[in-house]
């Protein structure tokens, strides 16, 4: 018989709701959010992941007319947040967060599974992986226009 267990998926950190929902979290408390766009925000996630940054949770909220990207960052970071296509939510503001075991759609969910010890996504580091992810959709926005064009072929 073998004494091999499936591999236990890290507990998550006690702010991570349990149980069937999602809860309106306070932030500004253990972290600051940063909310982006959904495209944007999974290149960021890979150019993260490419410099070898540690990339923090992230929450994925695909509903609505824009899907949305929630980074958790340190406290603080939304008061002196200025990056283009964003908002910063700190002291005062709330965001959904799903259950700690809705890892998968459909719906609000993560993205980027919170588990001790993992830290918040760095600041500097995420602004410069935003900057990144927008410069390159904004490369490809316009091949794409083009290409949606009646009547005119695609180069």
């Amino acid at each position: 018989m073998s004494s091999a267990r499936p591999a236990a998926r890290p507990l998550p950190p006690r702010w991570v709701p349990v149980g069937d929902g999602p809860h309106l979290c306070a932030a500004g408390e253990r972290w600051d959010a940063v909310r982006v766009g959904e495209a944007v925000g999974r290149r960021a996630v890979a150019f993260l992941r490419e410099a070898g940054e540690p990339v923090g949770p992230v929450v994925l909220d695909p509903e609505g007319p824009e899907p949305r990207m929630y980074f958790l960052v340190p406290v603080g970071t939304a008061a002196r947040w200025e990056e283009p296509g964003t908002v910063p939510l700190g002291a005062r503001c709330h965001v959904l967060v799903p259950s700690a075991d809705r890892v998968r759609p459909p719906g609000l969910h993560w993205h980027v599974v919170p588990a001790a010890p993992r830290p918040p996504t760095r600041p500097d580091a995420l602004r410069r992986a935003l900057g990144r992810a927008r410069r390159a959709r904004a490369e490809e926005e316009p091949r794409e226009s083009r290409a949606e064009r009646p009547g005119e072929v695609a180069s």
